[in-house]
């Protein structure tokens, strides 16, 4: 749900027109809630990796508040271009095939995991476009996780790092708590339904109803600076 869902959400909103940066707090709101179910079933199932989550956590947080920060001082215009940048190249983590993981022989730095940490918490909060594969990407590339455990770990971050997003965004008055509320129950049946329809569907055709969505979403965008 949350690397092409976050692009279907953030495309109602913009076609509900929905100011960008109101948009992008909803949709954070909306994210946070619907991964809390999931992050709270990898926990208790194991499937979080407590060496390294409390760090990369706590790190990436510091990127979630700067981001999103760095985000509401734009210009409508400004951000309207910034995220269609971002959802481009979200969409391509999105459209790729699942990370294929490579052991590395060499241990990564314990300096290196606040900057990595730093740097996904950054991403998620100015938007977050497929924030899980990318996320996972990276436990996979950097610290060598298995798949279970890097989407067990992406869940507890992505959660964490959008619940203070939106706080974030909150406190500047930018999200729509009617329009968040209207949505996340439809959301959550239509999220099951999705996978029923994507599975039925197939991985090709799927990808196309996804760049077709994104596009017109980062066309939208792009006409608003105008």
């Amino acid at each position: 749900m949350m690397s092409g869902g976050s692009v279907v959400i953030l495309s109602l909103l913009k076609f509900l027109d929905v100011p960008t940066k109101i948009a992008i707090g909803t949709l954070k709101l909306t994210i946070a809630g619907l991964t809390l179910v999931s992050m709270l079933t990898y926990f208790k199932g194991g499937a979080v990796d407590v060496r390294i989550a409390p760090a990369l956590t706590f790190s990436s947080l510091v990127g979630a508040v700067l981001g999103s920060a760095f985000f509401l001082s734009l210009p409508e215009k400004e951000a309207n271009l910034l995220v269609a940048i971002f959802l481009t190249v979200g969409v391509y983590f999105t459209l790729k095939s699942k990370p294929k993981f490579k052991r590395n022989s060499q241990k990564l730095s314990r300096k290196a995991v606040p900057i990595i940490g730093f740097l996904i918490g950054f991403y998620i909060g100015i938007l977050g476009v497929a924030s899980t594969l990318i996320v996972i990407a990276a436990l996979g590339l950097f610290f060598r996780l298995d798949m279970l455990k890097a989407n067990g770990t992406a869940k507890m971050i992505i959660f964490v790092n959008n619940s203070i997003a939106a706080l974030t965004y909150a406190s500047k008055g930018s999200i729509d708590y009617h329009t968040a509320l209207l949505i996340l129950a439809p959301l959550l049946l239509g999220s099951w339904l999705g996978a029923k329809t994507a599975l039925k569907m197939g991985d090709k055709k799927l990808k196309v109803v996804f760049a077709a969505i994104a596009l017109l979403t980062a066309l939208k965008l792009i006409t608003e600076l105008f």
